[in-house]
C-alpha cells in the first residue's frame, strides 16, 4: 500500500507540473532529474510516469523516453463538445437552484474575476463555479464524466485563462447565467453556458493556430 501511495503522489506531482506548466507541452522527462527532485528512486517514478501516460498527458518513445503530450487543436476539437454535452444536460438535471446556492456561485464568481491577471488562480476558480453549478445534479455517473473530460481539458483551460480579457467576458457571462436561474429561465441559462463552451474552444484553436 505504501508502494502505491508513494506512485500516486508521484503521479500527481508530475500531473500537476504538467497543467502548471512547469512542465511545457512536447518537452522531453528528464527522469535522473525528476528523480533527484521528487527524492525517489526510479521504479515507482517510472511506475508514475506510466500512470500519468494513461491520462493521455504524456507519451512514451521507447528509445528517448516520455515527452508531454503537445496541445493539439485535435484535442480541443474531441473534449469541448463532449464537455459542453455534458456541462448541459447536467445543469438541466440539476434542476431548480435555491437561493443560498447562487449567491455562492456570484460570490465564487466574484473571485474569478478577481483572480483574472493569474492564470492558474483563475482556471481553479472557475473549476469551482462550474463544479457548484452542477454540484446538485443527481446522476453521480454524469458528473463523474464530466470531471474526466475537464481533467481532460486543465492546460487547455490554463492557456484561456492566461488572457485576461476572456476571463473578464467568462466572468460576465456567468454573471448573465446565475440571473437567468434567479428567474427560473434554465433554458437561458443553458443557452449562455453553451456559447460559453464554444468561445473557450474557438479561442483556444486560434491559439493553436487554426481556425476554428
Amino acid at each position: 500500500m505504501a508502494v502505491e501511495m508513494l506512485r500516486a503522489r508521484v503521479a500527481e506531482r508530475i500531473r500537476r507540473g504538467i497543467v502548471e506548466g512547469a512542465l511545457a507541452p512536447g518537452s522531453r522527462i528528464n527522469e535522473s532529474q525528476l528523480s533527484a527532485e521528487y527524492g525517489v528512486s526510479r521504479t515507482p517514478l517510472r511506475e508514475a510516469l506510466l500512470t500519468v501516460e494513461g491520462l493521455g498527458l504524456l507519451e512514451a518513445d521507447p528509445q528517448r523516453g516520455f515527452f508531454v503530450t503537445p496541445l493539439s487543436a485535435r484535442e480541443v476539437r474531441e473534449l469541448y463538445p463532449i464537455g459542453r454535452a455534458l456541462d448541459e444536460l447536467a445543469v438541466r438535471s440539476a434542476g431548480f437552484v435555491p437561493v443560498a446556492a447562487l449567491d455562492r456561485l456570484d460570490a465564487l464568481n466574484a473571485q474569478f474575476r478577481a483572480a483574472r491577471d493569474r492564470p492558474e488562480e483563475a482556471r481553479l476558480a472557475d473549476r469551482d463555479f462550474h463544479r457548484a453549478l452542477v454540484d446538485r445534479c443527481p446522476n453521480r455517473r454524469l458528473l463523474a464524466m464530466l470531471d474526466a473530460v475537464q481533467a481532460g481539458m486543465e492546460r487547455y483551460e490554463r492557456v484561456y485563462m492566461s488572457d485576461a480579457g476572456d476571463v473578464e467576458r467568462s466572468a460576465r457571462r456567468h454573471d448573465e447565467v446565475v440571473a437567468a436561474l434567479r428567474r427560473d429561465d434554465l433554458d437561458t441559462a443553458v443557452r449562455i453556458l453553451s456559447e460559453v463552451w464554444d468561445y473557450s474552444a474557438q479561442r483556444l484553436l486560434l491559439a493553436l493556430g487554426e481556425h476554428p
